[in-house]
C-alpha cells in the first residue's frame, strides 16, 4: 500500500494531486489546514494524507502507458468516475488477451448442478436415510412374529432384550437374521440390508475423520475472520502483539460489512486509519525547561539527548544546559562534558537532590536543561530509590522521557515499562529503528502504559539520525510503505 502526503493553496488542488498521483481509486487518510505560509508568498496550505493499493496503482500506470501523449493529458484532465471505467476496460481488455479463450468443460450442462438442487438432493438423501432405517425396523418386526409362529424364535429371549436399545443399533441388527431365514428373505429385505451397510460404512469412516473444525489461518483462536487473516499476519510479522493486532481487526469485524472484508484494499486502508487515529504523539516535545533521559542500559539515552541537544542549538537556536547524573560509569560524565564543549553549552554534574536548587541560580537565563541518568534494570527498590532521589523537584515541573531500543524484546520493553513506572515518564523514546523490523512493538508499548511517542532515533549520525515522533511515520514502520534510505558515510 502506497500512502502519500500533498500540500498545496487549496482543497481543490490538493485532492487534483492526489488523483493524478494515486489514481481515482485512491483513501483520503487525514486532512488539514496548516497555518504555516505555504511557499515564498506565505500564504495558507492545505495538507491530504491518501493511501492506494499497490495493485491498484500498478493498474493505474498501466493504463496511462498506453495512452498516447494527448489522450494521457485528457486522461489526467477527466473525472474520476471517467478514469475508474477507463483503467477497468483496458485492464479487462489485456486480462482477456493474455488469458486466451475458455476452456471447454467435460461435464454436460444438463448435469451441473446449483446449490438450490444440491440442497433439494441432500434433503432428500436424509429422509431416505430416515426412511430405510423404519423400514429396516418394521422388517425386523415382521421377521419377529414369523419366527416366533414357526417355532425357530424364542418370544422369552425377545423379551429379555435390552429395551433401551438404540433404533440404528436394532435396524443394524436386522440385517443378522438366523441362518434358517435367509432362504426366506425378501428382495426387499436383501436390498435394504445392502443399504443400511453402506451406511454403516459410512459412518464409520465419519467417526475415523478427525473432527477438528476448528480454523487454522492467522488469527482464527481469537475469532478473527478468514479475510482478514492476511491483515493479521501482517501486523504481527511487524511485531505488533497478537492481542493488539486481534482487538484491532475485531473492530473492523463489528464495522466493516461482510461483503467489503473481502476487499483487501478497503481493509488495510481501514486499519491504517485505525492506527493513526489510536497513536498518541507529544504535541510540543521541546517545551518544558527541564528534559530528563531515564531508561535501562544501552537504550541510547545519551545518543538520543546528544541529538535532541542539537537539534536545540543549531536549528532552533536555543540556550542550552547539559547536566548528567551518571557517575557509576567510567568515563560517562567526560563524555557528556566533551559534548557540551563541542555545542559551547554549560555543563554540570548532578550527585544528590540538593544540587537542583544551587544549579537553577546559574541556569535561569537558559532555555532548557537536558539531563541524563544512569541505565538501570530497577530490579530492586535500592535502584528505585537512588534514581528517585537526583530527580528534579516536582516545583521544577520535569519532563521524564523514557528511552528504549527498538531491538528490545516486546515483553522486556513491557517488563521495563512496568518498573520504570515509579518514576513517573510521561512519554517515550524508541531508538535504533534502522537495527530492527518489529516496528510493532512501539505500538504496543503505547497501548498498554497509555503514554504518546515523543522522537525517533534512527542511526549514528548527529543530529540527522534523529526526528520527533508522527503518526504517519509509525504507521509507515509498521506496514514498511517505505524503506529507511540512509546514506553511506565515505571515507575522505
Amino acid at each position: 500500500m502506497q500512502v502519500k502526503k500533498f500540500e498545496a493553496r487549496t482543497m481543490k488542488e490538493a485532492l487534483e494531486m492526489v488523483k493524478t498521483q494515486l489514481g481515482p481509486d485512491a483513501i483520503i487518510l487525514s486532512a488539514r489546514d496548516n497555518n504555516k505560509s505555504y511557499g515564498l508568498v506565505g500564504e495558507g496550505s492545505v495538507e491530504i494524507t491518501a493511501a492506494v493499493s499497490e495493485e491498484t496503482l500498478q493498474k493505474k500506470k498501466f493504463a496511462e502507458s498506453k495512452l498516447r501523449e494527448q489522450d494521457r493529458a485528457r486522461f489526467q484532465q477527466s473525472s474520476a468516475r471517467q478514469q475508474k471505467e477507463l483503467i477497468h476496460k483496458m485492464v479487462e481488455k489485456h486480462v482477456q488477451k493474455s488469458q486466451g479463450p475458455a476452456p471447454i468443460t467435460q461435464r454436460r450442462y444438463i448435469d451441473i448442478e446449483d446449490e438450490a438442487e444440491f440442497n433439494r438432493q441432500q434433503t432428500v438423501s436424509d429422509e431416505r436415510v430416515r426412511n430405510a432405517a423404519q423400514r429396516a425396523l418394521h422388517a425386523f418386526q415382521e421377521q419377529e412374529e414369523i419366527f416366533a409362529a414357526k417355532g425357530n424364535y424364542s418370544k422369552k429371549a425377545v423379551a429379555q432384550a435390552p429395551q433401551a436399545q438404540a433404533p440404528a443399533v436394532r435396524a443394524v441388527q436386522a440385517v443378522k437374521p438366523a441362518a434358517p431365514v435367509a432362504a426366506t428373505e425378501s428382495p426387499e429385505i436383501l436390498a435394504l440390508k445392502n443399504e443400511i451397510a453402506s451406511l454403516k460404512q459410512v459412518i464409520t469412516q465419519f467417526q475415523q475423520m478427525p473432527q477438528n473444525f476448528v480454523g487454522t489461518h492467522p488469527g482464527a483462536d481469537y475469532g478473527i475472520n478468514y479475510d482478514l487473516s492476511f491483515v493479521y499476519d501482517k501486523l504481527t510479522s511487524a511485531g505488533m502483539a497478537q492481542e493488539i493486532a486481534a482487538e484491532i481487526l475485531t473492530k473492523a469485524q463489528d464495522t466493516l460489512p461482510a461483503l467489503k472484508l473481502k476487499n483487501k484494499s478497503l481493509v488495510e486502508a481501514w486499519v491504517a486509519r485505525h492506527v493513526l487515529d489510536t497513536t498518541k504523539v507529544v504535541s510540543h516535545p521541546t517545551q518544558g525547561k527541564i528534559h530528563c533521559f531515564v531508561g535501562p542500559a544501552g537504550s541510547g539515552k545519551t545518543s538520543a539527548l546528544i541529538k535532541m541537544a542539537s537539534q536545540m542549538v543549531v536549528r532552533e537556536g536555543k540556550k542550552i544546559a547539559l547536566l548528567t547524573t551518571d557517575t557509576f560509569k567510567v568515563g560517562a560524565a567526560d563524555q557528556m562534558k566533551i559534548y557540551a564543549q563541542i555545542l559551547n553549552v554549560p555543563f554540570s554534574v548532578i550527585r544528590s537532590q540538593n544540587d537542583w536548587t544551587n544549579l537553577m541560580r546559574y541556569l535561569a537565563n537558559v532555555d532548557c536543561v537536558l539531563v541524563d541518568y544512569t541505565g538501570l534494570s530497577l530490579k530492586n527498590n535500592d535502584e528505585v530509590n537512588m534514581l528517585k532521589s537526583l530527580l528534579p523537584p516536582q516545583a521544577l515541573n520535569p519532563n521524564i522521557h523514557m528511552v528504549l531500543s527498538t531491538n528490545a524484546k516486546d515483553s522486556d520493553a513491557t517488563e521495563l515499562g512496568r518498573r520504570y513506572a515509579a518514576l513517573g515518564y510521561k512519554d517515550v523514546i524508541f531508538t535504533s529503528l534502522d537495527e530492527s523490523t518489529q516496528h510493532g512493538t512501539i505500538y504496543n508499548f503505547m497501548k498498554r502504559f497509555d503514554v504518546p511517542l515523543h522522537s525517533f532515533g534512527i542511526g549514528s549520525r548527529v543530529p540527522e539520525d534523529f526526528e520527533f515522533a508522527t503518526k504517519e511515520r509509525l504507521l509507515d514502520l509498521i506496514f514498511k510503505i517505505t524503506k529507511f534510505k540512509q546514506q553511506d558515510s565515505e571515507a575522505v
